[in-house]
């Protein structure tokens, strides 16, 4: 029987998420316990024990941040053997599974944890910022606007939900002034204007968005967007974002690299799967196949 440990938000949704979670993993032969996070940050500590526990499979059931904690605990910690990485979208939204096709149902995303079915060995990331600070992370990187725009959203109500992001998006552009960066990728330098950096490992991000639309989250690369337009050019491509249509773009510079870095002038936010995590100079660095995926 594969034992799972499922790290849980108890608050998403209302908590009526959680309910019907329960109810579906109970109709399975899973051997399953439930650890519910308390406050931020405290499911990288949960993921972590469920790996030195040594349970089969983790469960990230909640939205993009839930998945972030997960991913940080499991990649943190190094005593037992990798778990497989589950994941039931729950509350809001959980982008990250949109690259992979898991269903956002909960009682479809219950029965893939249960199938017979190999997981996915894919990349996660690792950002070193700050005084050696490190994050982990497993879906898209941000360094510019984009970090500008998820710290406007995270101070919006939650009932807006997806929306949030492109709401947050409308009242950060007036007023954010491009930077003047210098990144490093694969040997070669690049000093620019600079309004976002993006480095992708999933395709979907900020609500929906299509944000990276030819990144494979297997291929141990990451796929970068050095993007240097106006204002005006973002007003006018928010629509094709959501599509996947922004690039090829004269002013966005695509990249494939297992490694990069970045420097600004003034500093500028960086963001990695929807969470702030500090400013810049920062190194991003791809882990091919660092996690297990049930998808």
């Amino acid at each position: 029987m594969t034992s799972v440990r499922v790290v849980v938000n108890p608050k998403a949704g209302r908590g009526k998420g959680f309910a019907e979670l329960r109810e579906a993993l109970a109709s399975t032969t899973l051997d399953v316990s439930f650890a519910e996070t308390t406050a931020r940050g405290h499911g990288t500590d949960l993921a972590a024990a469920a790996r030195a526990d040594g349970v089969d499979m983790v469960v990230a059931a909640g939205g993009d941040g839930t998945v972030h904690e997960v991913v940080n605990g499991l990649l943190t910690e190094m005593r037992g053997a990798m778990p497989v990485l589950g994941v039931v979208p729950l509350g809001s939204g959980c982008d990250y599974v949109k690259t992979f096709g898991i269903p956002a149902e909960i009682p479809a995303a219950t029965a893939l944890l249960a199938a017979d079915k190999p997981p996915l060995a894919v990349d996660a990331g690792v950002i070193t910022f700050g005084n050696d600070e490190k994050r982990y992370f497993m879906n898209i990187a941000e360094v510019g606007i984009g970090p500008e725009v998820v710290d406007r959203a995270s101070r919006l109500p939650r009932f807006l939900g997806p929306a949030m992001y492109f709401v947050a998006f409308c009242l950060t552009l007036p007023r954010y002034k491009q930077r003047r960066a210098r990144i490093e990728i694969g040997g070669a330098e690049h000093d620019t204007g600079l309004t976002n950096l993006v480095v992708a490992i999933g395709q979907v991000f900020g609500g929906g968005m299509r944000v990276a639309p030819k990144a494979d989250a297997s291929d141990g690369l990451f796929d970068v967007q050095v993007q240097t337009g106006s204002k005006l050019d973002y007003v006018v491509g928010i629509p094709k974002v959501y599509k996947g249509t922004h690039i090829p773009h004269p002013r966005i510079s695509e990249h494939r690299t297992p490694e990069l870095s970045v420097h600004s002038e003034p500093d500028a936010l960086i963001e990695a799967d929807g969470e702030v995590l500090g400013r810049t100079p920062a190194t991003f660095r791809i882990l091919p196949g660092a996690l297990r995926l049930k998808a």
